[in-house]
């Protein structure tokens, strides 16, 4: 299959430019501003690999060229998940103010030579959103300690990311607010054993086919799983109706992701 000449990805990239940045706040667990998130994930077709190596050179050039054309409208991640997950290869992390970014790029991927060899096997989309269980931002650090809150610089930058979706029991939302609390501040309060662990929860409640998606970044994968095992034990979780599946990711560059997967 000879390799595309014209790209007819840049008209979508050109579209998009005229959205405006989105940023990742310090504190993101108490930051007002709503941001967009989608996880997409990625398989490489096994028909890529008939391609000769020229035309693979290209289109991992245009690829590239894609991902550095929405710079400016998005903030993307880059993760590999090869050889942890069967069902994908890669995982692309979209932040955007609008959903129209996340629409745009995922045209232009689909009309890129790269898209017509990639499978999209899973998606979630999110929204940021302070959580109602952290309701004192104004107090001093040591009585948010004290409460089981916490602050965490959360930027996807960590070597390891660890993600799934989430969604409570309906006996959860008939318990009273006070109660919920004491339950999350509980969650808070071992989740702030591990420093390492930086967390976040964004909210696809009415978006999406789960309630929430939790993400995790960490500097080592064993201190993430004692997170969790810890975490097993607390008070608030027999109230989980789901929470897989569960990625395993690494942070990439994007030349290194594509050395990688294409």
């Amino acid at each position: 299959m000879e390799m595309m000449t014209s790209q007819a990805w840049q008209r979508f990239a050109e579209l998009a430019q005229t959205l405006e940045r989105p940023q990742l706040p310090r504190n993101i667990h108490k930051s007002t501003e709503r941001l967009i998130f989608c996880y997409q994930f990625y398989k490489v077709r096994p028909d890529w690999w008939q391609l000769s190596d020229g035309e693979r050179a290209e289109g991992k050039q245009e690829f590239l060229e894609l991902l550095r054309a929405f710079e400016r409208p998005l903030l993307i991640r880059c993760y590999s998940t090869l050889g942890l997950k069967a069902t994908t290869d890669f995982l692309l992390w979209l932040i955007s103010k609008e959903m129209k970014g996340i629409e745009l790029f995922t045209a232009a991927l689909n009309h890129s030579f790269v898209g017509i060899y990639l499978e999209r096997t899973h998606t979630y989309l999110t929204l940021t959103r302070p959580s109602i269980y952290l309701r004192h931002p104004s107090r001093a650090s040591q009585e948010r300690q004290g409460q089981g809150e916490h602050e965490q610089e959360f930027t996807g930058e960590a070597p390891y990311f660890f993600i799934y979706p989430f969604t409570k029991t309906h006996e959860w939302y008939q318990l009273p607010y006070e109660q919920r609390r004491e339950m999350m501040l509980e969650h808070f309060r071992i989740g702030n054993q591990f420093p390492t662990v930086r967390t976040y929860t964004s909210y696809s409640i009415g978006l999406d086919d789960y309630e929430f998606v939790v993400a995790f970044e960490a500097d080592d994968p064993s201190e993430f799983q004692e997170c969790v095992l810890r975490l097993r034990e607390a008070k608030a979780r027999p109230y989980t109706l789901a929470d897989t599946p569960i990625w395993t990711c690494l942070k990439r560059t994007p030349e290194e992701l594509v050395e990688l997967v294409l």
